[in-house]
């Protein structure tokens, strides 16, 4: 027989599922009244298949990747979805469940559904909805009609040590915008966000929070995406970061993902200023909580890294130490390291670098601590602070690599 999680606790044929489950060749071994109730229960129970209907209390994007999540030793949880209405398939497909069923005029009409679902018989097989009695697969990518996603994701990330990110992030951004780019720039930082401190930005809530919520709970769209961004100076806008860092677990990364992939759509570049740390932070599993999962999510979306070490001895050695775990995380996507605060000869900088492993094309972005204090001072922009600086001409350089790269 196989083993189901049942949580399907608005559904009218609940009981009689449970009734006549073993006729089906089914053993429902726990029925869940929410999502937490149904995580615990799967966290004991490894092996069984989980249905979930559209109406399960807490059910989002977030509980479906974790429930999903392999256990040690185990393949990945099959997911089926019940649905009582084409309201019903849409939001569960919303929420990446891939197998959908729709429910039958009896009990015992949706249970032969669900077994051949899980068997995989008939064609069940990858998304779409069966209909008891015939599979009915997905759009693919080929016939779907939405906008591809053409956007570009730039991720900014730098060593521990405070070497810059959120001042480059910004110069680029802010770059790429006044060069006629729809930009949006996303706090990521799940240690030190600063983004919205530098530009003045003072809001009610965080925009990256708001839109994390809006993916968990399947109603992202490009409108709702813009309308969580603050306007700077009207041509660019920011999703401001964490209001207290230890609201990090409201970033949970199967939010982040459909974040970055609306991002994609709805702006032309996306420059994602994420934290220094890369660590996996934590294992597999549905109780699974990661800290870097903003910046994992946000370095596995991109299409270029930014990578910012300070031009001093100290800023060198940590890029150079943190460098294996950067590219283990970025593949074969473009790097530049941004030799930010430059000032004299970098030969003995870049040569140092080069003998620890550290090959990349360098931009220099030179020292300038007066536009930057005067900017910070009073929550301003390079565009709107030292407009004829040094650094932010350097800045146009960068952005031109970053797109182009």
């Amino acid at each position: 027989m196989i083993k189901l999680l049942l949580a399907v606790p608005e559904l009218p044929q609940e009981q009689g599922l449970v009734a006549a489950a073993g006729d089906a060749g089914l053993h429902v071994i726990r029925r869940c009244v929410d999502g937490v109730d149904l995580l615990a229960a799967a966290a004991t129970e490894p092996a069984a298949a989980a249905v979930v209907s559209a109406g399960l209390p807490r059910l989002s994007a977030d509980l479906v990747q974790r429930l999903s999540a392999p256990a040690d030793g185990a393949g990945a949880r099959p997911i089926i979805g019940l649905a009582a209405s084409d309201a019903d398939a849409q939001r569960l497909s919303s929420l990446g469940i891939g197998r959908i069923i729709r429910a039958g005029p009896t009990a015992e009409a949706t249970l032969r559904a669900l077994a051949d679902g899980l068997s995989g018989s008939s064609g069940a097989t990858g998304s779409g909805v069966w209909s008891t009695g015939c599979w009915e697969p997905g759009p693919s990518v080929a016939d779907s009609p939405a906008v591809p996603a053409t956007g570009r994701i730039i991720a900014v990330w730098g060593a521990i040590g405070s070497p810059g990110r959120t001042t480059v992030a910004a110069g680029v951004a802010e770059a790429l915008a006044e060069a006629g780019q729809r930009v949006c720039l996303v706090d990521a930082d799940t240690y030190a966000p600063a983004v919205t401190l530098a530009l003045g930005i003072v809001e009610e809530s965080s925009g990256l929070l708001v839109a994390c919520r809006h993916a968990d709970n399947g109603s992202l769209t490009d409108d709702v995406l813009r309308g969580c961004a603050r306007q700077v100076r009207g041509t660019w806008g920011v999703l401001g970061g964490l209001p207290a860092v230890e609201q990090w677990p409201d970033l949970r990364p199967a939010a982040l993902e459909r974040v970055w992939e609306t991002c994609r759509t709805a702006f032309d570049v996306t420059v994602v200023d994420i934290g220094f740390c890369l660590e996996d932070d934590d294992t597999a599993g549905a109780w699974a909580r990661r800290r870097n999962g903003a910046a994992l999510t946000a370095l596995a979306a991109a299409d270029h890294v930014l990578a910012v070490a300070d031009a001093g001895p100290a800023g060198a050695a940590r890029v150079a130490a943190a460098w294996p775990a950067l590219r283990a995380r970025t593949g074969g996507i473009g790097v530049t390291l941004v030799r930010n605060r430059a000032h004299g000869s970098d030969r003995a900088w870049r040569e140092a670098l080069a003998s620890c492993g550290v090959t990349a094309p360098v931009h220099p972005v030179p020292a300038d601590p007066r536009a930057l204090a005067a900017c910070w001072r009073d929550g301003r922009s390079l565009g709107e602070g030292a407009r004829r600086s040094r650094i932010r001409a350097a800045m146009r350089g960068l952005a031109a690599v970053a797109v182009s790269g």
